[in-house]
């Protein structure tokens, strides 16, 4: 992947932001934000607005704390939600946040916004072929400055991995320096595509023109595309215009040509130039949330797009969306004609989500779309996606979600479900268990479904709370669908992991932090599907430097049958925010390479940017309510 985990990359980009969040000194002409990635969410957001905090006078110091702790505290509501599933396997899971999207104000002008819902053809990563899976999950980091405009995204779903960026700079006298860049992985067919671009913009924001220079580069690595080369790429040259001709209405226009290509024979194509006319309306009033657009590309080619895949980029699009009236509901229809693979092809597009409340507490989510070819060989596509949630806490909270994908490509089947329960006013009982199926039309790739399965159990010494502990058994299996496979990642496994850990709090500024994990593994695509056991013990002292600030370092020792034994340690700088949420920075000397027994700890060499939720922080959080304590804030 092009990224690390989400949530350090999440946190790292957080972290940069607010350093950066000082900078700007003059008035803006009309500032206007980066332009959006065609794959992210648009939706409205809820907001929460953080109270304002008088700043300290007494020094530059003091100053930096007291920015640091107002841009913390507004992160409480978020924080909230992450607490309520801490606990399981999957540490990005943590970051759901019950199928809403959530606006945290940074400050200075910085927001951070995270979105989970159903994966679609509109919205996915990838092609836009769907695919079952995790549902999307986009975190967006925005910031409208004095003379910077700032936006990181980053998208997982079950089609694929992308990220990028944009950065607007006034420069002017009208003038701005643009800047963006984007990498996407598309899972489904194994295709990786790099997008750069600068450009220099002229004009307020209703009315600009841009010259540009881009460059765009694919990577077939799967070796299924039409393509002599397997790496093909592109230098661009270009120019474009916006106007917004009244609210809600704007026009647009591009041209961009390739400059001195050099295609290998049979892929002139890949570099041909682009011209493109779109309008986008979206009215207001009663009809608010509604959006009717247009786009006609009557020269395309792929590199010159934002494609990977000549079947699924379409010349001429043309697509609406209303509100159906339930919360984040919405009913929508595209028309796609002339694929770049074949002017004959026409796809039409309907879909329909729905949220619907079942009974307090009890919420349910579905999404119904269909991909209609109308002509030549568009690709046919079904979704259906049902997710259940109910959320009694401190009590308990329970997901489900059952969704089910057919295209021409790949058939693909996902079930999951969640649920954590409090026994008692000292201890906590979460399991979680999913399943995907992966069955593609291609012979050569083998179908295989994963599974795993989690119980897990924690308790927390009730009357001072110094004393917690967390055990967690995890099994986990890969099962092909053919005889005799011994291809890595697809070969028949089972794996069963035992971890378990202690914290203690010996004085109010020192923790102490045992982790011990086992796995018992058997792969067929390993020396023949032999068992081998794998240990890893993490020992992490932290102490409190201040309110706020904490130092840790780590000790690690992993040992495996077969590979033999390796060792790390490294040093960290923390601040804990509210709820003991903990972002910390540091350092590892010598690191450990084994994500899935590390989890939530980031034990490889280098340098490592984390944001994690102690266990202690987790129990306490579900906890407090059946010790008689106060409800926390802001918890729905």
């Amino acid at each position: 992947m092009f990224m690390p985990r989400l949530p350090s990359r999440c946190a790292a980009i957080t972290c940069a932001a607010w350093l950066c969040a000082g900078a700007s000194a003059q008035e803006p002409a009309a500032p206007e934000p980066p332009a959006e990635a065609a794959s992210a969410p648009t939706l409205p957001a809820d907001s929460t607005a953080p109270e304002a905090v008088p700043e300290s006078k007494t020094g530059p110091v003091d100053k930096l704390k007291q920015r640091v702790e107002d841009t913390l505290d507004s992160w409480e509501e978020f924080l909230n939600e992450l607490l309520v599933d801490a606990l399981g396997p999957d540490y990005e899971r943590r970051y759901r946040v019950f199928g809403q999207k959530k606006t945290v104000d940074l400050g200075k002008r910085w927001t951070l916004s995270l979105d989970e819902r159903q994966t679609g053809l509109l919205n996915s990563a990838g092609t836009g072929i769907p695919a079952a899976g995790r549902p999307s999950r986009t975190y967006e980091l925005t910031h409208v400055g004095k003379r910077n405009d700032v936006r990181f995204y980053n998208q997982h779903d079950g089609t694929g991995l992308e990220n990028g960026g944009s950065i607007g700079t006034t420069l002017g006298r009208g003038f701005s320096l643009q800047t963006s860049g984007r990498r996407l992985h598309d899972d489904m067919l194994n295709i990786a595509r790099t997008d750069a671009q600068l450009g220099l913009r002229h004009g307020p924001g209703d009315l600009w023109v841009e010259g540009f220079v881009r460059h765009a580069e694919l990577e077939d690595r799967g070796l299924r595309q039409p393509w002599v080369d397997r790496k093909p790429k592109a230098n661009f040259a270009g120019v474009q215009a916006q106007w917004e001709a009244a609210p809600g209405l704007a026009f647009s226009a591009q041209h961009q040509r390739a400059i001195k290509p050099e295609m290998a024979p049979g892929d002139e194509r890949l570099a041909d130039p682009r011209t493109e006319f779109g309008a986008d309306y979206r009215p207001g009033g009663a009809w608010s949330g509604s959006r009717v657009y247009w786009r006609e590309s009557p020269q395309l080619g792929l590199l010159s797009s934002q494609g990977v895949d000549e079947r699924t980029t379409y010349k001429r699009v043309i697509g609406g969306e209303i509100p159906e009236g339930s919360k984040d509901g919405m009913v929508y229809a595209q028309v796609r004609h002339q694929s770049l693979a074949s002017d004959k092809d026409a796809l039409f597009v309907v879909g329909w989500r729905h949220t619907h409340e079942l009974a307090p507490k009890w919420q349910s989510h579905s999404l119904i779309e269909s991909g209609i070819p109308v002509a030549g060989d568009a690709l046919r596509s079904t979704l259906f996606d049902l997710r259940i949630q109910h959320n009694d806490f401190p009590r308990r909270a329970l997901g489900t979600e059952l969704q089910a994908v057919r295209t021409p490509v790949r058939n693909s089947d996902f079930a999951s479900a969640d649920f954590t329960q409090r026994l008692g006013r000292d201890t906590l009982f979460v399991t979680r268990a999913s399943a995907t199926e992966l069955k593609s039309k291609d012979p050569a790739e083998i179908p295989v479904i994963f599974g795993d399965a989690s119980v897990g159990l924690g308790w927390q010494e009730p009357e001072e709370r110094k004393f917690s502990t967390f055990w967690r058994y995890t099994a986990l299996a890969r099962e092909p669908r053919r005889d005799g496979v011994v291809q890595p990642g697809a070969a028949k496994r089972r794996a069963r992991i035992v971890f378990g850990e202690v914290e203690y709090q010996p004085v109010e500024t020192l923790d102490l932090l045992l982790r011990a994990s086992r796995r018992w593994d058997r792969d067929q695509s390993f020396q023949g599907g032999a068992q081998r056991i794998t240990d890893l013990y993490v020992l992490r002292p932290t102490y409190q430097l201040d309110r706020r600030w904490r130092f840790g370092f780590h000790v690690a020792h992993w040992k495996d049958e077969v590979l033999g034994v390796q060792r790390g340690y490294g040093a960290e700088l923390a601040v804990q925010m509210k709820r003991k949420v903990v972002l910390a920075l540091g350092y590892n000397a010598k690191g450990i390479d084994d994500g899935e027994l590390a989890a939530d700890d980031r034990l490889g060499k280098g340098f490592k940017l984390r944001l994690y939720i102690p266990t202690e922080a987790t129990l306490n959080y579900w906890l407090r309510s059946a010790r008689g304590e106060a409800k926390p804030e802001n918890v729905r």
